[in-house]
């Protein structure tokens, strides 16, 4: 059976009815709840609303993917807005022995489906969400829970929330607390939809490490993102001018001589780190994650970055025209190079994965079994090699005109990253070999034994 929710759209004022399908950061609040939930595991979902609303979300489906969508299944109201035993009937037939109940209105993250779907007494009980404010409109609903409801609707037809209140006064609700690190949020008002695309922004932005990206660049990426979002503009667009950008930073830095033409040059990468940042969002934002647009978003990085590293070289050779340029620009090309060769192994060995950022969260950050001292240098210093950090520094460094100082600065530290890399991978190369030496002696000596 397929794992089941309901999406109801509440009826208990005007304002909160109509809500449900107005947008939020481009999205309808009701499709919100629903990819959200696909992205959850749920494959059905069920959406209770009125048949005016119906029309509406037919609309906005097709800009989705297929992939992403999960099985839509409309239930309409009784006008207005009430609950017939024919709709009680219709719901049964479609859920499982347990189903997540969610107001339409409710703004939510997927890690609250999974936590009630592990809970083994959910076939059995109703179980809500609840915080220090009050409950939560965030349901598991049994299906014989759903059965109870056939006498109650016989009587006259009943609002969502009478249907809702009777099951609760009937069954013992079991109540478990919000996890505080999952942020959600109840639109009620045309107006809460302002501060619903905020959070929205806040949340993204404080799920960032690093003190530029979250304080600096993620300030000015996302409004830009909230805009674009609500436009509705490609994330795969926003990567290809981002591509653009980097790479006119590369060729203004190449300058040698001009301050302002090197500066621009700077503040054009430093722009392409902010814009880095927007693909990414307003693919969050609108449920436009793809392996394709992490593909697209790691190229685009490693060519601006490529434009930038070349104009820095011949900018230092133009300024000098000494053969050191070519010299410490090796050694960087090729560091940046066993950087790039050990983070794309880990990736495609162990995650399906194509981000960057997935090779640190996996990875770097979960290492243990190491000295303290390296374990301290990576903490701190993985941040040094983040685009949002040293294309800030790119900036100062040519905003008082030593730029180049900075080819220098940066063949240190990608060797010393390299080294650490190289030293890292080998070593876990090093303890498998080890390890499969040992258990094909044990094998050879427990097949001798016996």
């Amino acid at each position: 059976m397929k794992n089941t929710a309901i999406l109801y759209v509440p009826s208990d004022t005007p304002e909160a009815m109509t809500v449900a399908t107005k947008k939020v950061a481009g999205v309808p609040i009701i499709l919100r709840g629903v990819m959200t939930l696909a992205q959850a595991g749920i494959d059905r979902c069920i959406l209770l609303m009125a048949g005016s609303q119906k029309e509406t979300i037919e609309r906005f489906l097709p800009k989705f993917s297929k992939q992403n969508l999960p099985e839509i299944e409309y239930v309409l109201y009784d006008e207005p807005y009430r609950v017939s035993p024919d709709t009680v009937k219709r719901i049964t037939s479609l859920v499982g022995e347990k189903s997540v109940l969610v107001n339409a209105d409710f703004i939510f993250e997927q890690e609250l489906v999974s936590i009630l779907f592990e809970r083994p007494d959910a076939n059995s009980k109703v179980i809500q969400f609840a915080q220090s404010t009050g409950s939560l409109p965030f349901y598991s609903v049994p299906k014989f829970v759903w059965e109870e409801l056939s006498d109650f609707t016989a009587q006259k037809p009943r609002s969502i929330e009478s249907c809702i209140h009777f099951l609760a006064e009937k069954n013992a609700i079991v109540f478990i607390k919000k996890p505080v690190e999952v942020n959600t949020f109840l639109v009620t008002r045309q107006r809460d939809r302002a501060v619903a695309e905020k959070a929205l922004a806040e949340t993204i932005r404080h799920r960032i490490d690093g003190p530029v990206a979250r304080h600096i660049n993620k300030r000015l990426s996302l409004p830009a993102s909230l805009i674009m979002a609500k436009l509705w503009i490609s994330p795969n667009a926003i990567t290809a001018m981002n591509i653009i950008i980097g790479v006119f930073s590369g060729v203004f830095v190449a300058d040698g001589h001009r301050y302002a033409v090197i500066l621009l040059g700077a503040i054009l990468f430093q722009i392409a780190s902010i814009v880095d940042g927007c693909d990414g969002e307003v693919a969050k934002l609108t449920f436009r994650c793809t392996k394709f647009g992490q593909y697209a978003d790691t190229l685009c990085d490693n060519l601006s970055l490529g434009s930038f590293i070349t104009g820095l070289i011949a900018g230092y050779w133009r300024h000098t025209h000494s053969p050191v340029a070519f010299i410490v620009g090796a050694v960087l090309v090729l560091a940046t190079a066993l950087i790039f060769f050990w983070m794309i192994r880990y990736l495609k060995k162990n995650t399906d994965s194509a981000s960057f950022v997935t090779f640190d969260k996996q990875y770097l950050s979960r290492l243990q079994k190491q000295p303290a001292w390296l374990l301290t240098v990576i903490k701190y210093g993985k941040y040094t090699l983040k685009k949002d950090v040293f294309s800030f520094m790119f900036l100062c460094f040519a905003f008082f005109g030593v730029l180049y100082w900075w080819l220098f600065i940066a063949a240190f530290g990608t060797v010393i990253a390299a080294l650490i890399l190289t030293y890292l991978n080998l070593s876990e190369m090093l303890t498998a070999r080890k390890m499969g030496m040992v258990s094909r002696v044990k094998s050879f000596s427990e097949g001798g034994n016996s």
